[in-house]
């Protein structure tokens, strides 16, 4: 990226002085237009500055947004949901400053854990809920690239200050050097070992669950597996987030890092999207494998269009969805349904459902509404996430969970964080979930999330299989 870190600072000086006539606490955003060079990458050399990163790629590369530390943290002390920081956003949004145009800007970075009430060492970097902004920030959309650098303001802050901070995340970036074309083809390699997470280990909890859903406790539950190996050797990620978007061009990609700990992958499911009161939330449910050929490619798709089992795992998801909406739109449509939505890997059904909302101001009451859906949960909600808490061994942390962008407009767009893994102390920690319902068989469930699992182990070199 290239900046005029002159014209930058001296544009910022102006701006900033405006403040020193201000009362109270305010929150201030600054707005600057770059030259993008290139694609956006996730900071491999800054991730050895930074303990803070954020990035994410909506579908197709229509946004990117990319921030760095925090300005501000909206979500209270041991929040466990998105209504707990209506008091706060709602405050911020009243003591808002910025030099925009009045183009609406996504620049609110939210992250959610599955089930916030479980909490293992392997995820303590990360908090349950995490609803903030930024404090420097970039925001690529079509031919525009636009920077914000985000602060608090109020009578103790000095001018000089706050311009000496920015400068010196202008310096940062435009001092890095672009990576040779060759790091692309960088793989770091890992061992696997014949006891991980075998298919026995996975026919206990599924017997558990099947239990539970041949009793009529639950009409669907989506039991989850991990998958851990060490690396070897360096991971290269801007070689691995590159390989990610070329594969997954139609997926979200996101990479959070926080401390040490770094959550990353390639989802194709949309949670949800609101854009001038209009909802689109998405049902993906029902997974089929890829044919090697287009004959066997479409006979795959024949399967997964006529399987009972994975209609009625589809139909659950949907129908909860389409109920909760109903609660806060007069006016809900499905607008695809049961369409085949096509990966690299795999094939899911996917149904897309629209609502006009009778309420913008609901939007966090929406969230927690529809979190977490039957699609990597169950139904019935609460009765799924407390078998899951008792039959899985491992904590699930942001796996399954939410990453997603908010303005100060109630418009958002959010995805699950599925086909993801964790890296902490050289380890990667992938997981991957199939839907169970009574008539599901567990080898064949086991089969799909080694498909899903792919997602990320194809990053990495397994030397025992080369």
């Amino acid at each position: 990226m290239k900046i005029n870190l002159e014209n930058t600072i001296r544009e910022f000086k102006l701006f900033a002085g405006s403040l020193k006539y201000l009362d109270g606490q305010k929150l201030i955003s600054f707005a600057f237009q770059f030259e993008k060079s290139g694609q956006l990458k996730p900071f491999d050399k800054l991730n050895e500055i930074y303990d803070d990163i954020f990035l994410l790629r909506t579908p197709n590369n229509k946004l990117s947004i990319a921030g760095i530390n925090s300005a501000i943290n909206f979500q209270p002390a041991n929040a466990n949901n998105f209504s707990s920081v209506t008091q706060n956003y709602n405050y911020w949004k009243k003591n808002f400053i910025n030099n925009w145009s009045k183009a609406n800007v996504p620049f609110i970075c939210c992250s959610a854990k599955f089930d916030p009430n479980n909490s293992s060492s392997l995820w303590n970097d990360f908090d349950p809920l995490r609803i903030y902004i930024p404090e420097f920030l970039l925001v690529f959309q079509g031919d525009k690239s636009v920077g914000y650098y985000n602060f608090i303001f109020d009578d103790k802050i000095k001018i000089d200050f706050i311009s000496k901070k920015l400068s010196a995340y202008l310096q940062k970036f435009t001092e890095r050097k672009t990576e040779s074309p060759d790091s692309i083809d960088v793989k770091a390699s890992f061992q696997s070992k014949l006891n991980d997470d075998t298919i026995t280990s996975w026919n206990d909890i599924f017997l558990k669950a099947l239990t539970a859903l041949k009793k009529g406790d639950l009409d669907k539950l989506v039991l989850s597996r991990a998958f851990s190996f060490n690396i070897k050797n360096q991971i290269n990620w801007d070689s691995l987030i590159q390989k990610l978007n070329k594969r997954f061009t139609d997926c979200y990609l996101f990479f959070i890092k926080k401390n040490d700990s770094i959550f990353f992958g390639s989802s194709p499911e949309m949670f949800l999207k609101v854009s001038e009161n209009i909802a689109e939330v998405e049902s993906v449910a029902g997974s089929a494998a890829r044919g090697k050929g287009i004959g066997s490619d479409y006979e795959l798709e024949k399967f997964l269009q006529s399987s009972e089992k994975n209609h009625q795992e589809h139909l659950f998801v949907s129908d909860f969805i389409t109920n909760v909406l109903i609660k806060y739109s007069n006016n809900v449509r499905v607008i695809e349904e049961k369409q085949i939505r096509k990966l690299d890997n795999i094939q899911h059904l996917l149904t897309r459902i629209s609502a006009e909302l009778n309420f913008k101001e609901n939007l966090f009451e929406l969230i927690d509404s529809l979190f977490p859906t039957p699609a990597v949960c169950g139904v019935p909600k609460e009765k799924a996430i407390n078998l899951i808490r008792k039959i899985e061994t491992h904590d699930r942390g942001l796996y399954s969970g939410l990453v997603g962008i908010i303005d100060f407009d109630g418009n958002c767009e959010f995805a699950v964080t599925i086909r993801s893994a964790l890296f902490k102390d050289n380890q990667v920690t992938a997981f991957a979930g199939a839907g169970l319902v009574k008539d599901s068989d567990p080898q064949e469930e086991f089969l799909e999330t080694k498909l899903k699992l792919n997602t990320v182990l194809s990053l990495f070199t397994d030397e025992n299989k080369s």
